[in-house]
């Protein structure tokens, strides 16, 4: 394994352990989210300072951003709601711009 996949395999390990404990502990999205962009944010810290590791930052801010959208996106998809009807769906894709919002402005959409 290179160094960029070591440093892409613990963020994804630790993005998945925060989407874990947001799903055991039912926490609010908004704060899963930040917790997301702290760990991504720590890991093209750490790339940035550390330039034999690789020098696009941007590559693995894109595949750890994708990762952790995908998972919260399954993990809604999977989730059995008692306030959705029989046969009701959830808009996934309201839910993909909600994400993209919360991680860019840390609140929801108004």
């Amino acid at each position: 394994m290179n160094c960029i996949g070591a440093v892409e395999g613990i963020a994804k390990a630790l993005l998945g352990k925060f989407l874990d404990v947001s799903t055991t502990y039912r926490l609010d999205d908004s704060e899963y989210i930040r917790n997301v962009k702290a760990v991504i944010d720590a890991a093209v810290q750490f790339v940035a300072d550390n330039p034999e590791v690789s020098e696009k930052t941007e590559l693995i801010r894109d595949v750890l951003y994708d990762f952790a959208k995908t998972g919260w996106l399954a993990r809604l998809e999977n989730t059995v709601d008692s306030d959705l009807e029989a046969g009701a769906t959830r808009d996934l894709e309201y839910q993909a711009y909600c994400y993209d919002y919360l991680y860019a402005h840390g609140n929801y959409p108004r």
